[in-house]
């Protein structure tokens, strides 16, 4: 760390113990009313500006508060505008609270707009500024697992720059269900979601409902996230600076035995097979005490590979503020992370500029720029037939711990595939360089009263540039003898583009008339994305200090270059009808037409119509206001569309290159077609229908509920052709999916004195299945996965586990297992029969379940103690499976396989009351990776304190006379703790099927730092 960082992390820290004694206060009493019927108002808030200190009125509307002479008290409640009022040594103040519909009229971003909230008749959640700051996460994406009803994150990767989790917004399909990311009005990808600074936010909303949707049309199948970064405000430059420094470690590591139980549970494993055991007691025993650790060692690879110091730091600042004409909010930011494994690190450098302008009274312009450069590097293989970061993964899991690291030669150990603590430390490198740059340039001219017309031009430029070099090692055996041949040494060189451009314009029109509000919105954009690849690679490097492509060799060099483009025109309308406030009426329409689709297919037209009904506002509700203070209904449909299918260019038959042939005796290249197509596809389009409920009752609880139904037709999938048609399959429509489910979400907030709380939790309850899969319906079997009408896609299949035989005729007596396995003993797993037909075999499988999860929850508690805030967030998933194979779940072997603590337990004639059945080398009958049955599939429930803070906020007079408007030091923890039932060394939100190639997701400790000045 540079001594500037330590300077600040020790500041940090120092601010953190910071003990506060009180400056000249004052005590101030008074009675706050409301200004619609001059009465009192009970529960109202008394707040000291600028701090946590806070106070409510009792039940006669009085209040006493102790507060800095020269303080500022903040008077609010709901349903009344707040209001700030200057102490100046005053010690009585009476306030009365003009009404106002505050909270209801809060302003949420929709699609090419904003609505008030009031007059919100879709299903649109909001995620504020404050839910996601000062939270050690390095992504929008994992910031937002947990928040929102209906979205489904799942974070499985704790790789510094490859850690984004995966959204799914109310289920999933059979084809991608990706969420369309819309910034500042640009159409945007999860990749520019997270490269943002999650500082530069302001809110975030998203777009569930087809109703609220549809005006996307093409793009909106998987939902719609609505980024709006922050903008300036009028008034004196108002600085922002945050940091935190952090430090991460794994949330779960695969228990893996030492070696000389590995030894002693690898000689089981051989006479449980037929075979002598290889290892004597006098063996074993020097395994355990370490005697010869050269010849018996115990080599711990896991501690060797997770060395790195897992240090991660942000910093923030921001400038905010304006004239009566000109406002602007600008910030740079920098974040660095050290990976837990050596060499493994990502930084981001942000850059951000929002400018507004009032040029006359009449018309206005914009300028929203940002830029983020990423740089990453990660280490690399030496295996040839693998060389990403993965293999280095999978052999350090691999490894027994029976392989020394070091020979006492000072040679590294290894197996047939060589060291992975060799690649570690080997000049291998994988450098990856991304730089993108987002822009929205454009003007607001007000024609006539309420007549907007907004021209934008919105454009995006991303590159990539990748450097990977993959150095030649050549091992040598314990007596110094030569282990075989160096791999040869190689790089690769790529570089990636991708333009984007789109015009657009905008026509708004809004008028009262009366009870009447109407607005009307019209536009028209037109989108092209361009698209270019070059890779270059060269072998063979003089040596391992040479990794540059033109120092190499030609010989054996390759080059591959790409370009595609596509293009999207789009017509889109929405109105709004308001009527006395009570009734609320939508209607939306969008018109695109893509280049992806043939001509006579390529325009689809998708609607969406809602409506809403205030019951609160209606007469009869009168002598139930006070109680519940908002009631509205709401219902929706529309129809969406998915373009993202099969390519570039699904209707057109292209040509690829490498197809060479012979001519004249020399091969030559050529390109050929290689992919079958059908022009008559079309979108696919998913119909989705919403009841929704609002409410705000008893003054203190605020509910959201929402049912939904959500049908996909016409999905594309790819049909089954005999071999001899040549070319792969085409992509024909066929297919449909639904799912349906119940979001809920509900918010309890209260004060008693100084002590305020905030307590919110949500849930969604999802149910999907396929309803039809191509022409025949006939089911789609690839390993444990099947997708059949009825289920979920990809639910997890095989055999029902019974529990594990315990003697020769209780094998006998079952139904004959010998089709899955002729060495069926003692020791083995019981399957089903499930058909009755005497005989185990692939009829007697089921589905066993899904990775998608059926109940997806969390639960946000805030509160606040004078100058003390605290927050707890728990996240959570049920009626989710999962399993492991493999090496995530251990192997008995000598070079390679070692066993984990699950294996301690396992059935052998002295132990036959075991957990596990007994241990394998090549027999399949029990072995997950082959025979999947509902003993390895397990329930993958879990519920993770996903985030805690607590800060400490400086007294506003004491901040004052050290130069700054507010400081706040906190402490803030990721991924904490997590509660499963799914195997202890393995995180419950692994990727299915984990088998020991992936970076384990890490928890964050972290301390922190906030300053306005």
């Amino acid at each position: 760390m540079s001594k500037f960082y330590q300077k600040e992390f020790y500041l940090t820290c120092l601010l953190l113990l910071f003990t506060v004694f009180g400056f000249a206060q004052v005590k101030v009493t008074g009675v706050v009313k409301g200004a619609d019927n001059d009465e009192s108002l009970p529960g109202a808030s008394v707040a000291v500006k600028g701090t946590s200190v806070g106070s409510m009125t009792d039940a006669n509307g009085k209040y006493s508060i102790t507060v800095p002479k020269d303080g500022v008290l903040t008077f609010s409640f709901i349903g009344y505008t707040t209001q700030e009022i200057n102490v100046d040594g005053k010690t009585v103040i009476n306030v009365t609270l003009p009404s106002s519909a505050k909270g209801l009229n809060e302003v949420v971003v929709v699609g090419y707009g904003t609505q008030k909230k009031v007059n919100l008749t879709g299903a649109v959640s909001v995620v504020s500024a404050a839910q996601l700051e000062n939270r050690p996460v390095t992504g929008v994406t994992n910031a937002l697992e947990g928040t929102v009803p209906g979205v489904t994150i799942s974070s499985n990767n704790g790789q510094p720059g490859f850690d984004a989790g995966s959204i799914n917004i109310r289920g999933q399909s059979l084809n991608s269900t990706s969420a369309l990311v819309v910034i500042d009005g640009v159409i945007s990808s999860t990749g520019d979601m997270n490269a943002i600074n999650a500082d530069d936010i302001d809110n975030i909303s998203i777009l569930k409902d087809a109703a609220s949707a549809s005006i996307y049309g093409n793009r909106a199948a998987g939902g719609v996230i609505v980024i709006t970064t922050k903008k300036g405000k009028k008034g004196t430059a108002q600085i922002t600076y945050s940091d935190y420094f952090g430090k991460n470690k794994a949330v779960a590591l695969p228990d893996y035995l030492p070696s000389w139980q590995a030894a002693t549970l690898y000689d089981e494993a051989r006479v449980n097979e037929g075979q002598t055991p290889v290892y004597t007691a006098a063996q074993i025993q020097t395994f355990k005490d370490g005697s010869d650790p050269y010849n018996y060692p115990n080599t711990d690879w896991l501690k060797l590979f997770y060395s790195g110091n897992g240090f991660q730091q942000n910093h923030y600042l921001g400038v905010n503020g304006g004239s009566d004409k000109t406002t602007y909010a600008l910030s740079i930011g920098y974040f660095d992370e050290n990976g837990i494994t050596p060499k493994t690190n990502t930084q981001r450098y942000t850059a951000r500029l929002n400018l507004n302008t009032q040029i006359k009274d009449n018309l206005s312009v914009f300028g929203y720029l940002s830029y983020t450069y990423q740089p990453l590097t990660q280490p690399q293989s030496s295996l040839s037939a693998d060389q990403g970061f993965d293999q280095v993964i999978r052999q350090f899991n691999r490894i027994s711990p029976i392989i020394p690291a070091y020979y006492a030669n000072g040679q590294y150990g290894h197996i047939a595939d060589g060291s992975p603590l060799a690649w570690l430390n080997s000049p291998s490198f994988d450098k990856q360089n991304a730089y993108n740059f987002q822009g929205s340039v454009g003007g607001d001219w007000e024609i006539i009263k309420g007549l907007h017309f907004k021209p934008s031009l919105n454009y995006k430029f991303n590159t990539n540039q990748s450097n990977n070099f993959v150095s030649s090692i050549q091992y040598y055996n314990a007596d110094g003898s030569l282990s075989g041949v160096p791999n040869i040494s190689n790089a690769t060189d790529s570089y990636s583009s991708h333009t984007y451009i789109a015009p657009q314009a905008l026509l708004e029109y809004d008028k009262k008339l009366g009870y009447h509000d109407i607005k009307i919105l019209a536009g028209a954009s037109q989108e092209y994305n361009s698209y270019y690849t070059l890779s270059g690679y060269r072998q063979g490097f003089l040596n391992n200090s040479l990794s540059d492509l033109n120092v190499a060799p030609t010989t054996g060099q390759t080059t591959s270059n790409d370009t595609y483009d596509v293009a999207q025109r789009s017509f889109f309308g929405r109105i709004n009808y308001d009527y006395k406030g009570k009734y609320l009426l939508e209607g939306d329409i969008r018109d695109d037409g893509s280049s992806r689709f043939a001509p006579a297919n390529r325009w689809g037209v998708f609607p969406g119509a809602s409506a809403g009904w205030r019951v609160s506002e209606e007469d009869f509700f009168k002598n139930l206001k006070n109680s519940i203070s908002n009631l509205k209904l709401r219902a929706s449909w529309g129809k969406l569309g998915n373009q993202d299918i099969a390519g570039y260019y699904p209707t057109i038959a292209t040509v690829s290159a490498g197809q060479n042939y012979p001519y004249g005796g020399t091969v030559v290249g050529g390109v050929a077609p290689t992919a079958g197509v059908d022009q008559s596809i079309v979108w696919e389009k998913t119909t989705q229908t919403d009841l929704g409920l609002d409410a705000d009752f008893l003054k203190v609880f605020t509910l959201t509920a929402d049912y939904f139904i959500k049908k996909t037709s016409d999905v594309l999938y790819q049909v089954n052709l005999p071999a001899y048609y040549g070319l792969t399959a085409p992509y024909v429509n066929g297919s449909s999916y639904q799912n349906k489910g119940w979001e809920v979400a509900l918010t309890y907030h209260d004060r008693a004195g100084d002590f305020s709380w905030n307590v919110t939790g949500n849930a969604s309850f999802i149910t999907n299945k396929v309803t039809q899969l191509g022409t025949s319906n006939a089911p789609q079997i690839s390993g444990p996965y099947i997708t059949e009408v009825g289920q979920p896609q990809g639910s997890f299949y095989g055999y029902v586990a019974q529990g594990i035989f315990q003697n020769e005729a209780q094998v006998k007596a079952h139904a004959d297992q010998s089709g899955i396995s002729p060495n069926t003993a003692p020791g083995d797993l019981i399957y089903k029969d499930v058909n009755g037909d005497g005989k185990i075999d692939a009829s007697d499988r089921v589905v066993l379940g899904s990775n998608f999860p059926k109940v997806t929850f969390g639960l946000n508690l805030n509160a606040n103690w004078k100058q003390f805030d605290f927050t707890a967030f728990f996240q959570g998933a049920a009626g989710v499976k999962n399993y492991i194979s493999g090496i995530a779940l251990g192997q008995n072997g000598i070079a390679t396989g070692k066993p984990t603590s699950a294996m301690l337990d396992s059935w052998s004639p002295t132990n036959t009351n075991a957990t596990f059945p007994r241990l394998w080398l090549n027999y399949t009958q029990d072995n997950p990776s082959s025979t999947y049955s509902s003993f390895w599939i397990r329930n993958a429930s879990y519920v993770r304190l996903k985030n805690v803070q607590l800060g400490y906020s400086l007294p506003a007079a004491w901040a004052t006379k050290i130069g700054v408007k507010k400081l706040r030091v906190y402490y803030s923890g990721q991924n904490i703790l997590t509660f499963t039932s799914f195997y202890k060394w393995i995180d419950p939100e692994a990727p299915a099927g984990e088998s020991g190639y992936d970076f384990p997701q890490v928890k964050i400790n972290s301390l922190g730092l906030n300053v306005t000045f």
